[in-house]
């Protein structure tokens, strides 16, 4: 089992013998009793993967995307066929092609039904970037559902400096792409040392099983059964946004007529969280009022910085009404109803002026 860790286990799931070497290099070896978390073996996987595998785009709860003016773009286009470097770092992996198609597939993260500012995905009468086509996807219309889970989408694409401005961009798989089975892990055990009750601290969510993924078809050429092996390492990916992926022993999928089942492990994610969480009514809200908050102090600031130094004690909300005569400094001499000023107190509004001088002169800059 992918989840145990023990070295098959471990080698099953993506951890190849240079990931294991490195992480006992890492850690050392003692006789004491210690505990080292999963995170370190994960970050030791990263690193290491990240040199080696060859990148793909994938969707792994997909949705289907009809693009209504696909023709349309297809003409103004020079091509609609983009090459992708297997590797950012590395040219030696080479590169692959990717061709964008009058249907395309998303993953089901990258799309909500609800819309809310603190959320850059796609959404209806919204876009978002699609990567390596250089334009954007917008969603028209929400064509069939099964319950609460979306399965098709049509919309349209935008290009050239018309194109609306968007927050993110988002991997999707082209028509072409093979569907294939993958397995998400995670930790075997809900605490980082389990103790005599193990059994309650079991994960249950260790192994997420999507059984209707698709990723595109530049894999191909090397997830055949026939180079498929339980006893070395299998062909690596990382799998754009999702994380770094193996393919299983189980694997039956014929390459040359494209048939037969293909499955992939997760062996690490990106980074320690990498899918996108779906908040709640109440942390929407709570964001949104963090959110106008933070705009509502910036505009006080900004109307603050408007005023000179010797109108701060007449003019900042916060002083306003407070005072009734003032130096020829602006500094307060009497409050409201005529009564003078101490020395003392007249002293710390000349502070409060100074300080007001100085971020004065910072926010200009």
């Amino acid at each position: 089992d992918p989840r145990m860790p023990t070295i098959s286990g471990l080698r099953r799931r993506g951890y190849t013998k240079e990931i294991l070497n490195n992480f006992c290099n890492d850690v050392g070896a003692t006789r004491a009793a210690n505990l080292v978390e999963m995170g370190k073996l994960q970050q030791t996987a990263r690193l290491q993967l990240s040199q080696t595998s060859r990148r793909a785009m994938g969707a792994l709860d997909p949705i289907k995307v009809t693009i209504t003016n696909f023709h349309e773009i297809k003409d103004k286009s020079e091509t609609v066929t983009f090459t992708v470097q297997n590797s950012p770092t590395d040219e030696s992996l080479g590169s692959h092609s990717i061709t964008i198609t009058s249907v395309i597939y998303i993953d089901g993260s990258d799309f909500r039904l609800k819309d809310s500012s603190s959320y850059y995905g796609l959404a209806p009468d919204k876009g978002v970037g699609l990567k390596y086509f250089g334009g954007n996807l917008v969603c028209d219309k929400v064509l069939e559902q099964d319950g609460d889970k979306v399965l098709h989408l049509e919309g349209h694409l935008e290009i050239g400096q018309a194109r609306r401005s968007v927050k993110s961009w988002i991997s999707w798989v082209p028509s072409d792409g093979i569907r294939c089975e993958v397995r998400v892990y995670h930790n075997l055990f809900t605490v980082p040392e389990p103790t005599d009750q193990w059994e309650e601290e079991l994960n249950k969510d260790s192994e997420i099983i999507h059984p209707n993924a698709i990723v595109d078809a530049s894999v191909r050429e090397m997830v055949d059964a026939k180079d498929v092996d339980r006893w070395r390492s299998n062909a690596a990916f990382q799998f754009e946004r999702f994380g770094y992926f193996v393919v299983d022993q189980d694997t039956s999928y014929n390459s040359t007529s494209n048939s037969g089942l293909l499955v992939f492990n997760r062996t690490v994610s990106l980074k320690e969280d990498s899918f996108k969480k779906e908040l709640t009514a109440e942390e929407e809200a709570a964001i949104e009022e963090r959110r106008m908050r933070a705009k509502k102090d910036l505009e006080a600031k900004e109307l603050r910085m408007k005023i000179e130094p010797k109108d701060l004690f007449k003019l900042a909300e916060e002083y306003k009404g407070k005072y009734s005569k003032f130096n020829d400094k602006g500094v307060p001499t009497h409050t409201s109803d005529g009564t003078e000023l101490t020395k003392s107190a007249r002293k710390k509004l000349e502070k409060e002026q100074q300080k007001h001088t100085n971020a004065l002169k910072k926010y200009k800059k």
